[in-house]
Order: C-alpha cells, then structure tokens, then sequence
C-alpha cells in the first residue's frame, strides 16, 4: 500500500509548459510580426503532410458545437517537416500535431516582448490515454471533462469516472465543469507520454462543503499494488499520524471517528491500535465491493455527543489466505536459496540475511562470508523445501553469533504487531530482537530470550513477553516499538541452532514500507 500520507488534497490547477520533446529556444526579436517555426519528425525522420491544428490554451471545446471547430490556423507540416506561420497573433497558444495513432502537443506564448518561437526537433509518439475521478456535485448526473486548447471532450459516468482513451503526448491540462449550470469543478495538469496511461486520480471539487475536523480522501490511497488483484469483501488499513491526522481533536481512545463512503453512508471499521502518546492509530475498514472505492471517502471526528459504535468483525467471511495475506510478513524462510530475505515485493531482493559471530565466537563453512552455505534441505513436511543451520562456538560468556536481517530503511512504528513467529531447534540459547541501527546513534532494542533443544518448536513472541527495559542495553517494547527497523536472532551456550519460517503477525507489507 501506499502509506496514507496524502488525505489532504490539493488539485493543482496547473499551468501548461512547453513539452519536452525537444530542445525550442524563444528569442525577442525587433521584428514587429509574431512568428513561429516548428519542424516535427517520425522515428527519427522529418514528418511531412503532418496535421496541426492551433487553439488558444484556454480552449474548451464545445458540448453543443454541430458544426466544423474554427481553429486559429491549422494545415499540415511541409515536405522537410516545417510548419511556419507568419503574422502570428498574441497570446497563449496549443498546438497539436497528429498523424494516425501519433501526436504531439505544445504550447507557446507570443507578446510584445516575445514575437517568436521555434523548435526544431518535435517528435511524433504514439497516443496515449488520461483516466479519472471527477468530484461530481451532489446534483450532478455526469459532468464534462476536455484537454484545454484542443478538440478532446468527453463525458463521465454517473460516479464521475471518464477515461480519455487517445490523448495526445504532451504538457496537459484537464478541466472539468457541472454539465447542468456549466460552472467549473476543477482542473489538473498532467504529461502524457507513449503509449502510457495516466491515472489524475480525483479531480477535487473545490466548492464541497468539508465540515470542521473532517478530511476527504480517496480510498484508491489505501490500496497497495502488492494487494492486487483485489478481491471483495476485503480490509483496507487507514493509518493516521500527526502528519495526517489532529489527534488534538478527537476523543483520547478515537471513538468520535466516523467514516462514509461518498454516498454519505457510515463505512464499518475497526481501531487496530489508537495511541495519543505517539500520535499514531490504525483503523481497519470493511469494504464489501469495488464500487465502494470509486468516490472519496470523508473521515470526520471531535464530536463529543457521538454514540458508542457498535463493535463489528471487519474480517467476518473473509477467507483464511486473505487474513493472512492481509496480517502478517514473512521475514525469512531461505525458500530461495539467495542471500535475500523474503519479504515480498517490493521490498524482496533489497535486504540480505546474514550471520555474525562477535567476541570470538565462530561458526563453520565461513557462514558469516556466505550465509547461503548453511542452508539444508528441511526434515519436516511443516515447511518448505530449505531451512538453515548455522553450527557454532560459542561457549564462553559473551561469546555470541548473530542470525538476522534489516526489514526496513527507516523507523517503522510497529505498534500493532500481534506476535513474532519463528521455528527452531538445536542445543543452547536464544535471544531473538527487534532494534533499530540506522537513524540514531542508540542502538533501540527490544528482546525474548528462551533456550532450544533438538525438537522443532514454535516460538511465539507477543509484545508483552519482550523482556522490559534495564536502563542500559534494553528498552523495551514501549520505547522501542516505533524504531523498529531489524530483526536479529543471538544464539550461545550451544553447538548448533535451525531456523526457518520467521514471520510477524498483525502488521503487512505497507507498515514497513
């Protein structure tokens, strides 16, 4: 997922620029006529008989127009690919150029001070497409979406959801208005490349009444490419900050939040955390179907006469696969023979594994050199097909080897994690760790220390039997459950330890990215 950093948000009614394709140069001139000179190319080649068409930037085109568009001047590139227009009028224009299934789009302002332009590389590229959300007044049946300065119009559904399927490549900017009284919703900017579709995601209406302590946001946010395709009923994760989130407002516990679905109607979640003293909480919200998603979403809170809701299973029907997909994260489990660890994509292939011995402590076959030399073919149909042996030395006190591996670039707050799973067996101790070792100089830790023997057993850490802080080397879960970024395994006091399957539960892929 996305982590939910972007609640507020800001439609950027942007300003075209020229496009890219080229390098233009627009130079004053004492010359007192305005002129442009512009040469377009095809794969490499000068592109003659090209179309172009020319229109104020400000151009929308019209709903109603039956009869031919009056373009400012239009005509079609010479046999080397030039297009020269002499006696130029003042103003912001487009220009777009199309050939079949190609296009270019530019833009170019000619004033008093400014009385030319010319590029002499602009290159044709396959269309591509522009896709939407409009914020569609509430009495709004559809609404009208058009590429300022050019011909492309095009009508919403009944949710506001358009797609502009041959956009042409270039600087854009997409304006949308109410097709009833015609006044304008919102606008965006954008840069269409080849072949490529563009997601605006919501064009907000900026005349919607947003109540006090009440934020609007699109529940796409929630949803991460690592859990698609997506599958219906389904549990999105909200998390909130202080970034996001005016924790100063709402009840102690956050049980003046409400959440509705772009219809107005409440949207049943769950608090999977609520934590004043870190400004963090995570909400749990039931989504039944698709169509739930396709409208903002609005979170409101701070009223202090709001009715206890009732308590509801999000995960209620939801299959096992799912809820474990959802709820945990595997960390190690050597199926792929590499150095890496498995934390999924995107984060798979990123952070290596690896063994360490300190304080004299040793381990064969060089382990800490190639940590991949320890993994063996698993004894048990419980796991997969490899699992590692690490056989050590480590008999004398302070002599220590260590197993582990980063799990994140940067300070995670891990607050809801429900448990740490890992299977083990083998002779001595065991010390297994959640720290932090790259944004500060304190080396945060917390830790459970428990002894293995030759059985394989399922070794279950909640954060309540993380051993509490001494004051020196240990701080606990409290102080350390927000700085999370690694997990390592110490082992001592024996001869030999077998891991596999070190998973954490209550937590997903999104809370460590």
């Amino acid at each position: 997922m996305k982590n939910f950093n972007k609640l507020l948000y800001l439609v950027p009614f942007g300003i075209l620029a020229a496009c890219g394709a080229g390098n233009d140069s627009a130079g004053n001139t004492t010359e007192i006529e305005n002129a442009i000179a512009i040469r377009v190319f095809n794969d490499g080649t000068p592109a003659a008989k090209v179309r172009y068409q020319v229109l104020p930037s400000w151009y929308v085109a019209d709903t109603a127009e039956t009869s031919a568009v009056q373009y400012t001047y239009e005509g079609e590139t010479d046999t080397n690919g030039w297009v020269h227009i002499d006696r130029h009028q003042n103003g912001s224009y487009i220009i777009n150029f199309t050939k079949g299934d190609s296009s270019i789009v530019l833009q170019y302002t000619l004033n008093n001070l400014n009385h030319e332009y010319t590029l002499d590389s602009a290159s044709l590229e396959a269309v591509g497409s522009v896709k939407g959300l409009v914020d569609l007044p509430d009495s709004a049946n559809y609404a009208w979406v058009a590429i300022q300065g050019t011909n492309e119009i095009i009508k919403t559904d009944s949710l506001g959801q358009f797609v502009i399927r041959k956009a042409p490549c270039g600087n854009l900017t997409v304006s949308a208005w109410d097709a009833q009284d015609l006044s304008a919703i919102g606008q965006t900017s954008t840069t269409v490349t080849t072949n490529d579709t563009i997601d605006l995601g919501l064009i907000e209406n900026p005349n919607k009444v947003v109540p006090e302590n009440a934020i609007r946001f699109m529940p796409s946010e929630l949803i991460s490419d690592w859990m698609r395709p997506l599958t219906f009923p389904t549990v999105l994760v909200l998390r909130l900050t202080e970034e996001n989130f005016d924790f100063s407002n709402a009840e102690k516990d956050g049980s003046d939040i409400r959440l509705y679905d772009g219809s107005g109607n409440l949207i049943p979640f769950e608090i999977d955390g609520w934590d004043t003293t870190l400004n963090s909480a995570t909400l749990n919200i039931r989504v039944e179907s698709a169509a739930d998603t396709v409208r903002p979403w609005m979170i409101m809170w701070g009223d202090k006469k709001a009715e206890k809701l009732k308590d509801v299973n999000v995960w209620e029907g939801i299959s096992d696969s799912l809820v474990s997909a959802l709820n945990s994260v595997t960390v190690l489990n050597f199926e792929s023979g590499t150095k890496y660890n498995a934390l999924p994509a995107p984060l798979n292939n990123k952070f290596d594994w690896y063994v360490q011995p300190h304080d004299s402590a040793t381990v064969k076959n060089d382990l800490n050199k190639d940590p991949t030399k320890g993994i063996e073919k698993a004894d048990s149909s419980i796991f997969g097909k490899n699992v590692l042996h690490v056989q050590y030395q480590a008999n004398k006190l302070g002599r220590y080897v260590v197993i582990g591996t980063r799990i994140a670039d940067h300070q995670h707050d891990l607050s809801r994690l429900d448990s740490v799973e890992v299977w083990m067996k083998g002779s001595g101790d065991f010390e297994i760790f959640l720290e932090t070792i790259v944004e500060s100089d304190t080396n945060y830790k917390t830790s459970y220390k428990g002894s293995v023997n030759e059985e394989w057993t399922r070794v279950v850490v909640t954060p309540k039997d993380f051993t509490n802080a001494d004051g020196k080397s240990y701080h606990g879960w409290d102080i350390t459950r927000n700085k999370i970024t690694r997990f390592t395994i110490f082992v001592y006091n024996g001869s030999d330890v077998w891991i596999d399957n070190v998973k954490m539960y209550g937590i997903n892929l999104d809370d460590l990215l």
